[in-house]
């Protein structure tokens, strides 16, 4: 850098930028000695983020970020359940988890805990996929991190409770987009897929409508036939029959999504709750779930959840959340 550059630079601590500022710092996850960003500089934070856990004036570390003392308690809730047989048990094992989920989210703590306790007690996706999604788009990468995780809370509370089925639900809905690892990946086709999470139908005619090429509305259509033919392949699910799950990830309610138009009403719990997860990260662009965790998970709208089954799997994530709340109140 030119020295007459350099005098026109300007110290600023990170917590007095403006609302929303650019990240110079790194926050990664390790799996098999390999990191992958969760965020790295170059990517938008929301201030809140920068208000709570901006330690220095560029780095973030997980230190007041991570509550390792509650993911631990997590991690050993789930190898707990991994091997309880009677549903008795099974079930009360699963409200234990909730009631801690959201015991320890009504307060100021961030999402990270608790994806990374699911991280790593659930993840099989083979560091080479990470790394593909990675590297193709952080953003996707840290979607899908995040909304995997989510789909194992919301599994729980519409009654999934055993091991093999939370770590199906958690490696489908990672693998979700991996059909938009290619070469025509482009920005046009990620703000599409922004497009379509927030307004179901949308999508397509963004791509038209901004000169996008045939390769590129290729890629955006047949990104879940790609996503499924990958989890066949890989082999990674205890039930097979999930798979499918990624194949209504856009259809619509009255069957005129892709790519089998199948109308909405068709689709089981098993997809709502993973269409319901990746809606939960996909539509915002602050990630304020990030720090206001259950806040939330309670205000959530999209008008994707207008759809049966979608509503009814967010509907009962709500009773539970209610219900822990109401059983909060009594107990103080």
């Amino acid at each position: 850098m030119a020295e007459e550059q350099k005098k026109n630079l300007i110290q600023m601590p990170i917590k007095d930028f403006a609302k929303k500022i650019i990240c110079d710092g790194h926050l990664y996850v390790t799996y098999n000695s390999r990191k992958f960003y969760v965020m790295r500089p170059g990517i938008f934070v929301d201030s809140e983020f920068i208000k709570k856990y901006a330690v220095s004036n560029q780095v973030f570390e997980f230190e007041p970020v991570v509550s390792f003392e509650v993911k631990e308690k997590f991690k050993n809730f789930f190898k707990e359940l991994r091997f309880l047989k009677q549903e008795k048990q099974i079930r009360e094992k699963c409200e234990e988890i909730i009631r801690l989920f959201f015991d320890f989210y009504s307060g100021d703590n961030h999402f990270l805990t608790f994806a990374l306790a699911c991280y790593e007690e659930f993840c099989l996706v083979s560091p080479d996929t990470q790394e593909k999604i990675h590297e193709v788009d952080l953003y996707l990468f840290r979607k899908s991190f995040y909304a995997s995780a989510f789909s194992v809370i919301i599994a729980m509370a519409n009654n999934f409770f055993h091991h093999s089925m939370l770590k199906d639900f958690y490696n489908l809905t990672f693998c979700l987009d991996i059909g938009l690892c290619d070469k025509n990946y482009s920005y046009y086709v990620a703000v599409a897929c922004n497009y379509e999470n927030q307004k179901p139908g949308t999508g397509l005619a963004y791509l038209e409508s901004n000169g996008a090429s045939a390769l590129e509305k290729r890629v955006f259509l047949n990104h879940p036939e790609k996503s499924y033919e990958f989890i066949i392949q890989s082999n990674i699910l205890s039930y097979s029959e999930l798979a499918e799950t990624i194949l209504y990830q856009h259809e619509l309610s009255d069957g005129s999504g892709f790519p089998r138009g199948i109308p909405k009403s068709q689709v089981s719990n098993w997809e709502a709750v993973t269409i319901l997860s990746e809606s939960m990260v996909e539509i915002i662009k602050a990630y304020h779930f990030e720090t206001s965790v259950v806040e939330y998970m309670k205000q959530f709208k999209n008008s994707k959840i207008t759809d049966l089954p979608i509503a009814r799997v967010y509907k009962k994530l709500k009773l539970v959340m209610d219900y822990i709340c109401s059983q909060r109140e009594v107990a103080s």
